[in-house]
């Protein structure tokens, strides 16, 4: 992302946080069976977002990491961006998921000595042994065999580098990549998101695996994983690479907004059921 670019996002940013603070907070507590409640869905991305890196880590968004949840289809577990936390980036898509059926499950991962409460500042590599950890956990705690895995920004890479320990891939029916950067190099200010390039024709993160499917869904108005192309995975059966703009050309969702618009969503839901059911075109946080 160039001067300018960076410049324009501060800008917004500015303006979000001002309008937050006079808002107020959202409430995020909820509790019960996810399969028997009602869970509030956030829309605002900027207000979640900017509100969400403020609540602890351990602070879950409506519908996720419910005690007691029950669902006869496979445990989603969400992976946040970068310098977020699991309640900045998941307030719509965790409650949109359980309202649906789904037990849902996320945590916040990669946190430095000086990051505080926001996580995906650390290594990429520890933090998939992390993630691993939490799998583990939501396994034994659901009795399912395996998950699906959805990744925001760099939470797309860590997935798939979780992918990549012994005997983990397996343990993955779907990986779905939002905003992700799965080739050439992607800087957000001084922070690089990327590792040495791995053997030719493979994505970033290390090879694909047959037995998981993926889907990457990527938006032209992205001005964080720059150019918005490098979110594509080589063409494989078993890979779907998604441009918003291909499908609803007038939704104007940047990077941020995508976790928070509703045709990614349905798009997410569709790959989940494995249904081709209709997705309405709306129009996204532009940011």
């Amino acid at each position: 992302m160039n001067s300018s670019a960076r410049a324009r996002v501060a800008r917004r940013l500015a303006v979000l946080v001002c309008a937050a603070v006079v808002a107020g907070p959202t409430a995020v507590a909820a509790s019960g069976v996810a399969v028997a409640e009602s869970y509030p869905v956030v829309e605002d991305a900027g207000r979640a977002t900017v509100l969400g890196d403020t609540q602890p880590a351990d602070a879950s968004p409506p519908g996720s990491n419910v005690r007691g949840c029950r669902s006869e289809k496979r445990p989603v577990v969400l992976l946040h961006g970068t310098a977020q936390t699991q309640i900045s980036a998941w307030q719509y898509l965790a409650p949109t998921l359980a309202n649906r059926g789904y037990c849902v499950y996320s945590l916040t991962y990669g946190q430095a000595s000086w990051s505080g409460e926001i996580g995906a500042l650390g290594s990429r590599e520890q933090s998939a042994e992390q993630v691993g950890g939490f799998v583990d956990t939501v396994l034994k705690r659901s009795g399912a065999e395996q998950i699906d895995l959805i990744g925001f920004s760099q939470g797309s890479a860590v997935a798939q580098l979780f992918t990549q320990l012994p005997g983990r891939a397996a343990q993955v029916n779907t990986l779905i990549g939002l905003g992700p950067s799965n080739s050439g190099v992607s800087r957000v200010g001084s922070l690089t998101d990327r590792l040495p390039a791995r053997a030719p024709g493979e994505n970033d993160w290390g090879p694909l695996h047959s037995d998981i499917d993926y889907l990457m869904i990527m938006t032209r108005h992205d001005e964080v994983a720059t150019p918005y192309q490098n979110g594509f995975l080589p063409r494989r059966a078993n890979v779907r690479n998604v441009v918003v703009q291909d499908h609803c050309p007038n939704d104007p969702v940047g990077h941020i907004g995508l976790p928070y618009d509703s045709w990614v969503g349905g798009t997410v839901m569709n790959a989940l059921s494995g249904r081709t059911a209709g997705v309405r075109c709306t129009s996204g946080f532009p940011l």
